[in-house]
C-alpha cells in the first residue's frame, strides 16, 4: 500500500493553482481553500491506495432448487469519480446485478465495491469494467451486469457545455451477455 499523500505539499500546491489564476488567498472564503482542496482530492481519489481485502463478506448461498440462481439486482449506488482527462469529477449512479451460484455478497458490500472502483483517476468505461471484473474474480457467480449512467463535469462545465446528457455504460458477462431473456429481464426491472 503506497503512503498517504502529503496534504501540506498538495495544498501548497493548490494555492500556486489558485494564486497563478487570480484568486485572493487573504480572503475570508478563501483562506482555507487549498488545505480543503487537499483534503477533498485525496479522497475522492481513495480507492487507488486502498487494498481490496476488506471489500467483502462472503456467504454461502443455501440453495433451495434453483433459489440460488436468482438474479440480484442493487441500484442507486451514487459515486463520484474524477476524469483523468480534466480531473474533474464524473457523477455516477451505479448498477450491479448478478446471478450466484454458490457464494453470496453481503448487500452493502456492492456500494463498497462500486467505491473502490470509482473514487480514483477514472474514465467510466474503465469504471465498469473493473466493478465487473472484481465480482466475477471474489463471487464467481452465473453472470454479472453493471450498468453505470455518468454526468461528466468536464462536459458539462467547460468546453460543450452540456449539462443535459448522460453517458452510458453496460457491461455484461457470463449469462448477461449469453442469455437474452436474462438481459431483457434485467432491463425491465430496471424500468420498474
Amino acid at each position: 500500500m503506497p503512503n498517504p499523500p502529503d496534504l501540506n505539499k498538495l495544498a501548497e500546491h493548490y494555492a500556486a493553482i489558485i494564486t497563478e489564476i487570480g484568486g485572493d488567498l487573504n480572503s475570508e472564503g478563501m483562506r482555507d481553500t487549498p488545505m480543503r482542496a487537499a483534503k477533498a482530492i485525496v479522497e475522492m481519489t481513495e480507492g487507488a491506495r486502498m487494498g481490496t481485502e476488506k471489500l467483502t463478506t462472503m456467504f454461502e448461498a443455501e440453495c433451495h432448487q434453483a433459489v440460488c440462481h436468482d438474479m440480484v439486482i442493487v441500484e442507486g449506488i451514487d459515486e463520484v469519480g474524477l476524469c483523468e482527462h480534466h480531473l474533474l469529477p464524473i457523477l455516477m449512479s451505479v448498477t450491479i446485478a448478478y446471478v450466484p451460484d454458490k457464494k453470496i455478497l453481503g448487500l452493502s458490500k456492492l456500494s463498497r465495491i462500486a467505491g473502490h472502483f470509482a473514487r480514483r483517476w477514472q474514465n467510466q468505461e474503465r469504471t465498469a469494467h473493473l466493478i465487473a471484473e472484481f465480482i466475477e474474480k471474489i463471487v464467481q457467480p452465473l453472470g454479472t451486469a453493471v450498468l453505470i449512467d455518468g454526468k461528466h463535469m468536464c462536459a458539462m462545465a467547460r468546453g460543450v457545455r452540456d449539462s443535459s446528457s448522460v453517458m452510458k455504460v453496460n457491461v455484461m458477462h457470463g449469462s448477461f451477455q449469453r442469455d437474452e431473456s436474462l438481459r431483457a429481464e434485467l432491463f425491465m426491472r430496471l424500468r420498474k
